[in-house]
């Protein structure tokens, strides 16, 4: 018997034909199960608890004590119980930044259990506004609430630093005013800055003039603390202010000596 070849290519296509069908009818039923396993895998995430948040212990909040833990929370305003999957760092951190005690923020979330932590670096008061009411100064001249007062006194962080006269317009001057009034060897205790031409420090050796030319300060505080010894040539009652609007030309001002009245004997 003999058969022709094309017979024979025909039945071996026929057979590798139904090979690839066994093939893709097998790897059809996987791919359904394992998509099936996928769906149902992530339904189990979904609703298991250890991917909600229903706690407020599973909110860890670290402050560096102006915010308290409470008032962080208040900002959040975290609705509970929420999948830790719809909690987005992102708008948590931004509505924290809105805050202008806040200086930096982060927000991460952690699996197994379910966590939020919340991280918030505070800014620094250096220096009270007179009137008090007016808040405090950071050292980048950021305008704080004067809500955290009673805080910073129990913190044992109340500024020493008054500043008087303060206007926002005067923010960018203030990181050099204040940089240098801290490397001053002469202790100074408050600013007065009513008059942008007749700035004024009070030191520990009194009231100094600076004039209104802060590009000098520098000098001004070099030329000041040459005169620390000044007090044992002059008692501090005696001195009115020091002018330093020259730093090359100090000029100390004197209290005039008032001159107590000749008391005349009584004659019957």
């Amino acid at each position: 018997m003999r058969i022709s070849l094309g017979v024979m290519d025909f039945r071996q296509r026929r057979q590798k034909m139904r090979r690839q069908n066994q093939y893709r009818f097998w790897l059809d039923i996987w791919q359904t199960f394992a998509s099936g396993g996928v769906v149902l895998g992530l339904g189990w995430v979904l609703v298991h608890p250890l991917w909600w948040v229903k706690e407020p212990q599973q909110i860890t909040i670290r402050t560096e004590g102006l915010l308290t833990e409470a008032r962080v929370r208040e900002l959040l305003t975290l609705e509970q119980p929420q999948p830790l999957w719809q909690l987005s760092p992102t708008a948590l951190t931004q509505k924290l930044q809105q805050q202008a005690i806040v200086a930096q923020v982060r927000v991460w979330r952690q699996g197994f259990p379910s966590r939020v932590v919340v991280w918030v670096q505070e800014r620094n008061p250096v220096a009270v506004l007179v009137p008090a009411d007016q808040g405090f100064l950071d050292p980048e001249g950021n305008q704080l609430s004067a809500e955290y007062a009673p805080t910073l006194r129990q913190l044992k962080r109340y500024p020493q630093l008054r500043v008087t006269g303060w206007h926002p317009t005067q923010k960018s001057l203030w990181p050099q005013v204040y940089r240098a009034v801290m490397a001053s060897p002469v202790r100074v205790t408050g600013i007065d800055w009513e008059n942008p031409g007749d700035i004024r420090l009070h030191t520990e050796l009194g009231l100094i003039r600076l004039g209104g030319n802060l590009e000098q300060l520098p000098d001004q505080l070099a030329a000041l603390d040459r005169l620390r010894n000044l007090p044992r040539q002059v008692p501090l009652n005696r001195i009115a202010a020091i002018d330093l609007s020259d730093p090359q030309a100090p000029l100390v001002e004197l209290r005039r000596e008032q001159v107590k009245p000749s008391v005349n004997p009584v004659t019957n």
